[in-house]
């Protein structure tokens, strides 16, 4: 091969990428979600707001929560809030990602006490089955099941129950709304 033609070609080649991955300005594509994570993609399209009941003392309550893209499209960052009478306090930090080895979705998030949870989140009869446990700092830890169905493109409702022994204990039962 010519040496000197090489830069040439190297050249057009790098160019001919240039202009096939960077769309015209004012297009851009419509985001897919990876296969792996498709079942949970919906959980991006919005924030999401779900009512609590009012504190002891009657102040109004909710969980603001949101699901964004990481920026390899690879994983999907989660991060919650408590909100009393409109005052945002930290909830939870975390993430879903695929796991190849075990063929699942995984996800991993901390409070803001510092508990780390981790679990599996499998597609079952229409629902999203989060099976999970929770280690508190001081090292205890507790499983749990979470069934989170899809209600339509604007709402999804969320089960938790906790599992002891070979029984599931209904906890909570919270429905998601698109926030305003």
């Amino acid at each position: 091969m010519n040496l000197i033609r090489m830069p040439k070609q190297l050249l057009s080649v790098t160019g001919a990428v240039a202009i096939v991955a960077f769309p015209v300005y004012g297009q851009t594509p419509a985001p897919t979600a990876p296969a792996p994570l498709s079942a949970i993609a919906f959980f991006t399209a919005h924030e999401w707001d779900a009512k609590l009941p009012d504190s002891p003392d009657g102040k109004k309550m909710k969980i603001h929560a949101q699901f964004m893209w990481a920026q390899n499209r690879q994983a999907i960052r989660i991060s919650n809030q408590f909100v009393t009478d409109g005052k945002p306090r930290p909830y939870i930090d975390g993430l879903y990602a695929w796991d190849p080895q075990q063929h699942v979705i995984v996800f991993w998030y901390v409070d803001a006490k510092g508990s780390l949870t981790k679990g599996t989140v499998k597609l079952e009869d229409g629902k999203l089955v989060h099976e999970f446990q929770e280690t508190q700092p001081d090292g205890k830890t507790a499983a749990f099941v979470a069934r989170v169905t899809q209600q339509g493109d604007k709402a999804w409702e969320n089960e938790i129950l906790a599992r002891k022994e070979n029984e599931l204990i209904p906890m909570v039962k919270v429905r998601y709304e698109a926030a305003e």
